[in-house]
């Protein structure tokens, strides 16, 4: 059943996100656009302009507990990354869980102790209820109270106090969602590769790798770098954006997130032990005010419905030309500015117009309200 699940899953991808169906794509015989590598899941290379290249790798249908991708898919990608035109100068690859990301150890230890909790109250319920089901049979009432001890279990399940963190199945959700990360440590030794393999394309390319992610149902923005060297190659960005039809993750999982414990990414080949290296991982507090305008506390990651905003500029162009008509000298160098648009209250200062230049964030109709921007500047040749 589930394999037919995916199945219709891609096909109605291909047709409404890529115009094309599989009929079509076994027909072409150029790779150019969209394109496959081990037969398993498809992935695209699309320009938007000559400057800015998206990169689209299908991180769903090679994934399991211990992979996002197969090898031989990372060995058919790069090169093509590796190969672009010299007049691209920002790759943005567009992969669904963020690279970049605070840990959850300690969301994850929660978990696991919900899940031993959870089969401790089931189990306790269900001899409890074995028991006195077995004497109230003695007295005519067994039906009585097996129906009671039902609607106790019902209570601390899906419907009750636990509702938040099981999953449709049963299981627990957030151990689910822990698994599906980067950042998890099945999936390390993988995430250090993708990360140290694109900072050396940089490296010869003079490229700048940006992440552009979702499904965390929050947004935020991170980055790994060398602080010795800042803005040189080892530097990548991480944009988050949620989905704008779900809801944020519970505060208590955001309040985890907000942890200040040191992140370095290691050596190719080596697992994360966070002792200090050349690249460094860091999200930016970007969020300094509430929607109403009250200072925030927590400035990583905003649990708001959301969508982001990016912009492709010269720098040397802009700087200073508010009025003017030349803009056509500029230094060719792109940078990109990243908004996010963050849904407000519907009311009060957000919808009347609050604008807070120092924390990033601007007011508009609607509730709407925008913060930032993130600037993501171009990689100067041979840094």
């Amino acid at each position: 059943m589930f394999k037919n699940i995916g199945r219709i899953g891609i096909d109605m991808y291909l047709l409404f996100q890529h115009h094309t169906t599989l009929e079509i794509l076994r027909n072409v015989s150029t790779d150019t656009d969209i394109f496959t590598i081990t037969g398993t899941g498809w992935h695209f290379v699309k320009y938007l302009g000559p400057a800015v290249v998206v990169v689209g790798p299908d991180c769903r249908s090679e994934r399991n507990q211990h992979q996002v991708m197969a090898g031989p898919t990372y060995q058919g990608l790069f090169p093509k990354v590796a190969l672009l035109p010299p007049s691209v100068q920002h790759c943005i690859w567009m992969i669904s869980v963020p690279v970049i990301y605070p840990r959850l150890e300690a969301a994850e230890q929660i978990a696991h102790t919900v899940a031993t909790g959870k089969k401790a109250v089931t189990g306790t319920y269900n001899l409890l209820g074995k028991v006195t089901s077995s004497v109230a049979g003695v007295v005519g009432a067994k039906g009585v109270v097996g129906s009671g001890f039902d609607s106790v279990k019902k209570a601390v399940g899906k419907s009750g106090l636990m509702g938040g963190i099981l999953s449709p199945f049963g299981d627990i959700d957030v151990l689910d969602e822990l698994r599906d990360q980067w950042t998890h440590e099945s999936k390390d030794l993988e995430r250090t590769y993708l990360i140290r393999t694109l900072q050396g394309i940089a490296h010869q390319k003079s490229l700048r790798m940006t992440f552009l992610s979702g499904a965390v149902d929050c947004c935020g923005a991170g980055l790994v770098h060398d602080p010795a060297h800042p803005s040189d190659h080892k530097t990548m960005y991480q944009v988050i954006s949620a989905s704008v039809v779900n809801t944020p993750p519970p505060p208590y999982i955001l309040k985890l997130l907000h942890n200040h414990k040191p992140l370095y990414v290691p050596a190719n080949g080596h697992r994360s032990t966070n002792q200090p290296s050349d690249t460094k991982e860091d999200m930016m507090e970007i969020f300094q005010q509430e929607a109403d305008g009250r200072p925030r506390e927590m400035k990583k990651l905003m649990g708001r419905r959301n969508y982001v905003a990016i912009v492709a500029y010269d720098p040397e162009v802009v700087q200073g030309t508010y009025g003017r008509t030349d803009m056509g000298r500029g230094g060719g160098k792109l940078s990109l500015a990243v908004d996010f648009i963050v849904q407000g209250d519907g009311g009060g200062a957000g919808a009347s117009g609050f604008s807070a230049v120092g924390g990033g964030a601007i007011g508009g109709g609607g509730g709407v309200i925008k913060y930032g921007p993130v600037i993501i500047p171009s990689l100067d040749l041979g840094r």
